[in-house]
């Protein structure tokens, strides 16, 4: 189970991508060679540990499993009324996968600002970020790796359709740079327990309010 850093996969004897300083873990068998990179905290678990452990995420919240649920991932999320939409797209429980540069893509993408309030949102805005959430993730697969495990090549996470590697993204990493949609400056703050650094556009992801019982607006 690994809280931060990642994992990449290579062949025997292949070169890694990243230099061996920043290496904390090797695992290897006769095909494969598992190393996590900048990894501070890591737990290791057998086999009917796993099966216990209930931060381990079932398939039907993993956006990429072929049994995730849609519609229930909805429910959750609506159920977090009261919680900022950003932080609850990283809560594993909730939906699994999203990462926190898809985090901030799939909320410009949907022109929701990460900071409001998930009660903020009708069913319809949240049916979007899930299929949008979808999308995004199935997109940045290769489409021929099946259930296999594919040597790690350096693939960078892409949003747009540009074919430039330097506009792959819309808002992520992008903080004073211009929307690339209405030129607007891109925000950056972090956001939840923490500390997640979070990219949007104040302009296209406006913040919407909750109307209380009086009518009144509130965030």
């Amino acid at each position: 189970m690994l809280m931060s850093g990642s994992w990449h996969i290579y062949r025997p004897g292949e070169r890694w991508q990243r230099p061996h300083s920043q290496m904390r873990i090797v695992l290897e068998t006769s095909d494969y060679v598992a190393v996590a990179f900048t990894v501070p905290v890591a737990k290791m678990l057998r086999a009917r540990e796993l099966e216990r452990e209930f931060r381990i995420p079932v398939s039907t919240t993993d956006v990429l499993s072929p049994d995730f649920d849609a519609a229930e991932a909805a429910h959750r999320i609506a159920a977090c009324a009261a919680e900022e939409i950003g932080n609850v797209l990283l809560r594993q429980s909730v939906i699994a996968g999203i990462g926190n540069v898809y985090k901030s893509e799939i909320c410009f993408l949907t022109a929701i600002n990460p900071y409001g309030k998930v009660e903020t949102l009708d069913p319809d805005r949240v049916k979007l970020l899930v299929a949008t959430a979808q999308r995004l993730m199935n997109a940045n697969v290769l489409e021929d790796s099946g259930n296999a495990i594919v040597t790690y090549a350096g693939r960078k996470r892409r949003t747009t359709h540009a074919d430039d590697p330097g506009e792959n993204l819309w808002v992520y990493g992008r903080a004073g740079q211009p929307c690339r949609r209405c030129a607007t400056p891109i925000e950056k703050h972090a956001q939840g327990p923490d500390a997640r650094v979070t990219f949007w556009c104040p302009q296209c992801q406006p913040i919407l309010c909750s109307v209380d019982a009086d009518g009144l607006c509130g965030r």
